[in-house]
């Protein structure tokens, strides 16, 4: 189905994803077919962060993209966006969904941050974007080699995460990785497709920056 989420000031951002009577069917391998509260959340920082022309020419990359929303906001402000996931659904999904909100084609790499990250090119990205990839805590060292070697030396990371991890691990973790971690907020009405009975959710945002004595 599709969804429109009303973004301002980019306007409208229409994704195709999974309808809500099909939640109880998904299992961890297409959890990427549906738009989740961290990613929406992601979203909205980084349209205020950033603004309307703070992205314009970066080259961004968005790590497990799913259905593509962030990367799709991203493009939306300008960026050069490559979507990453293991899910060849995903990717599929990703390309749809940038044709009709006006990106023309998506430039998609299959594969993860151990499997797939290889056909990166290092040193490539200002910016790395993450919704909802910070849920394993075993696959934290994984994902900061990843970002050490795709991240730009002045690079910055943004991962989402609705308060599922423990933030002092998480800052410990990606610390040993070599990055510098602060924290900021982002609160969604969920779900946003509803006027009544809406949820104020709030979403941690991560940002990692190489710490000064990285290599």
């Amino acid at each position: 189905m599709l969804r429109e989420f009303a973004l301002d000031p980019i306007g409208t951002v229409s994704i195709e994803e999974t309808s809500s009577k099909n939640l109880l069917k998904l299992s961890t391998r297409t959890y990427w077919r549906r738009v989740w509260p961290a990613g929406l959340g992601l979203a909205a920082y980084i349209i205020e962060h950033f603004g309307r022309e703070g992205l314009r020419g970066r080259q961004v990359l968005d790590l497990g993209c799913g259905v593509g929303l962030i990367g799709i906001v991203c493009g939306r402000l300008g960026a050069h966006v490559t979507f990453l996931d293991r899910e060849a659904g995903a990717l599929a999904t990703v390309r749809r969904n940038c044709f009709r909100n006006g990106l023309g084609p998506a430039q998609t790499i299959g594969g993860d941050w151990n499997h797939g990250g290889h056909r990166l090119e290092p040193a490539a990205y200002d910016v790395v974007v993450g919704g909802d990839v910070v849920y394993d805590d075993l696959e934290w060292p994984a994902i900061g080699t990843g970002l050490m070697r795709t991240l730009r030396q002045d690079g910055v990371a943004l991962l989402a995460d609705p308060g599922w991890v423990a933030e002092a691990k998480l800052r410990a973790a990606f610390r040993r990785s070599g990055f510098a971690v602060s924290k900021n907020r982002s609160t969604v009405s969920w779900p946003p497709w509803r006027t009544t009975h809406l949820q104020h959710r709030a979403i941690n945002i991560y940002t990692l920056r190489r710490s000064p004595h990285a290599p």
